[in-house]
């Protein structure tokens, strides 16, 4: 049986043993650009604290600023590639070997840019890298235990720190729904220095989910 990875309901992220930083120089960060086409200026995020939609990126073969994702998230990827099962007899293996190609992986992200850093938090999906599975009060979702990462970028440099948060993944069964029955929503609560995260499933919240990841401890 494997082992249950529970989530928290405020988790500090900062460097510890168990969960080590991981840290870039100039040059090997993952290119997720926050200044606005032809400015110098950073784009900075307006209203960090309203509620907002995550995005999500598809990273099968990712383009685009999906490439910064994969990036950050290449060593699970390619673990999660090393256990794929081998295609069915009669159809093409895709080729995984080039690194372009990662069998059933997305992510979702929410950034916040402030004046001197970027910060982008990232949940990556695959079957083989989320742990456990919540019950659903729909069959139009699942809900998923998945890695999380919270990335910093600053002068250059980047920083890594790793975690867990949950992924609704839409099965298409069930009742049609609107299209603000089944979310992720995230915000930046600037007094805590913490990102907050509710989600929700066929207008149900779903409160172990919910969670408030502090930057720093208070």
């Amino acid at each position: 049986m494997s082992a249950r990875l529970l989530l928290a309901s405020a988790i500090f992220l900062a460097p510890t043993a168990s969960a080590p930083a991981q840290t870039g120089v100039p040059g090997d960060e993952p290119q997720i650009y926050h200044q606005s086409p032809g400015s110098s200026s950073p784009r900075f995020t307006p209203d960090p604290e309203r509620w907002r939609p995550v995005a999500y990126s598809d990273l099968k073969i990712p383009v685009g600023e999906a490439e910064a994702y994969a990036s950050i998230w290449q060593d699970r990827l390619s673990e999660s590639n090393a256990k794929s099962r081998k295609s069915p007899l009669g159809s093409p293996a895709p080729n995984m070997s080039s690194g372009s190609f990662n069998r059933d992986a997305a992510e979702w992200h929410f950034s916040v840019n402030f004046p001197s850093k970027l910060v982008a938090l990232t949940v990556l999906y695959t079957p083989s890298v989320c742990t456990d599975e919540y019950p659903s009060p729909s069959p139009s979702a699942r809900i998923f235990v998945c890695p999380l990462r919270v990335a910093t970028f600053s002068d250059g440099h980047y920083s890594i720190v790793d975690g867990a948060a949950c992924y609704l993944v839409k099965t298409g069964a069930g009742p049609s729904e609107d299209s603000t029955a089944t979310t992720i929503q995230a915000a930046y609560d600037i007094n805590l220095r913490a990102f907050k995260i509710r989600y929700s499933v066929a207008h149900t919240d779903i409160a172990q989910c919910d969670q408030t990841i502090r930057l720093h401890p208070l």
